[in-house]
Order: structure tokens, then C-alpha cells, then sequence
């Protein structure tokens, strides 16, 4: 499983909606996270991240990859 964190541009809760919809009907996500004051989204699961980007930037949402790497377990 991969966890992928994202830089997106968002500006209010209408944002938020829009970037949750459109990640969360990707197949292979297990969980979908959104920080709307870090301006960031972390997505965890077995998706692509270029398929990941490309949905976000269909909204018009400015998106940039932070991290790719393996998901951490949490203790």
C-alpha cells in the first residue's frame, strides 16, 4: 500500500467537496485525508498517482506531488 501526499489549492469547504469527490471514485483508495489549512491531501491505497493528479487537476485545482512512498503504520 502507498501513501501519497499532495499539494492542491484549497480555498473554502465547497473545494474540499470537490477534491473529495473526485479522489474518492478512484478505485484502490482506502482512505482520502484533507487538510484544508495545510493546503494538502493524502491519499492511501493501491492508486496510481498520476491518476490521482490528473482527477484533482480535471476540477481546476493546482496540484502538486509532495511524497510517494510506502504507508506507515500508526502506533
Amino acid at each position: 500500500m502507498k501513501k501519497i501526499v499532495m499539494r492542491v489549492s484549497i480555498n473554502c469547504s465547497k473545494c474540499k467537496t470537490q477534491v473529495l469527490k473526485a479522489v474518492t471514485k478512484l478505485e484502490g483508495i482506502n482512505s482520502v485525508a484533507v487538510d484544508g489549512e495545510k493546503g494538502t491531501v493524502t491519499v492511501v491505497g493501491e492508486a496510481d498517482p498520476v491518476e490521482v493528479t490528473r482527477r484533482l487537476r480535471k476540477t481546476g485545482k493546482v496540484v502538486e506531488i509532495v511524497s510517494v512512498g510506502p504507508n506507515k503504520p500508526q502506533e
